[in-house]
């Protein structure tokens, strides 16, 4: 079952026993006198947030920090962290007391959450923060579109969102330049709010242009 568990998570342990611990529940280790995943937990805890952030602000650099907080905060949750643990079968693996068992705690959100937090802390000791990055984002990316499908959006109608609520305008598109020959032509497209650019950007079509200079403007509004 543990080799299982690296191969929904692809990576292998030089450490096993690191793995172990982070599978070993208290009540488990209260049986058996072992250590128990608590301190990994705490620790994986604090590598989860700080992946997470370093995550968000490059994939999403256009967004301010409040909305970076709203879309972290989805991301942290135990529910969360439970269906993930979820998705790579974390429960079957787990070491639980058998009044634990009965308890149905390989299903229990706050033992998988605190089971996977405690396997990032693992990873992160045994085989650094660049692995325990690459594990954590495959885990994790498909899980943000899900949660937050507003951030699938076009660039320019989140601009628009984000012009119309704090300036009470619409933003205005003009092309400033084409180049090449007419078969082949490439725009350079401005972004104007209250006649001042903010961004600019460039394209095959008028359209992608204008949607590299809404993305540019987001950067700095």
């Amino acid at each position: 079952m543990v080799k299982n568990i690296e191969d929904y998570l692809g990576y292998r342990f030089n450490n096993p026993d690191l793995l172990k611990r982070a599978l070993t529940h208290s009540s488990y280790a209260h049986e058996h006198n072992v250590k128990d995943n608590e301190v990994l937990e705490f620790l994986g805890d604090a590598v989860l947030e700080l992946i997470v952030r370093d995550y968000l602000v490059k994939t999403y650099p256009y967004l301010t920090e409040g909305e970076l907080s709203k879309l972290k905060a989805h991301l942290v949750t135990k529910s969360t962290l439970a269906n993930v643990a979820k998705d790579i079968h974390l429960g079957e693996a787990l070491l639980l007391s058998a009044g634990e068992r009965k308890n149905q705690g390989r299903d229990n959100d706050s033992i998988l959450g605190d089971a996977l937090e405690a396997i990032l802390a693992a990873i992160y000791l045994d085989g650094g923060l660049k692995k325990t990055y690459n594990v954590l984002l495959r885990l994790f990316s498909p899980l943000i579109e899900r949660i937050n499908p507003d951030f699938n959006k076009d660039y320019k109608s989140i601009l628009q969102e984000r012009v119309q609520a704090t300036y009470k305008i619409l933003p205005k598109y003009k092309i400033l330049k084409t180049a090449g020959p007419d078969h082949d032509l490439t725009f350079e497209a401005g972004l104007f709010i209250n006649n001042r650019l903010f961004g600019k950007g460039t394209g095959k079509s008028r359209k992608e242009a204008e949607r590299a200079a809404a993305k540019h403007a987001l950067e700095k509004i």
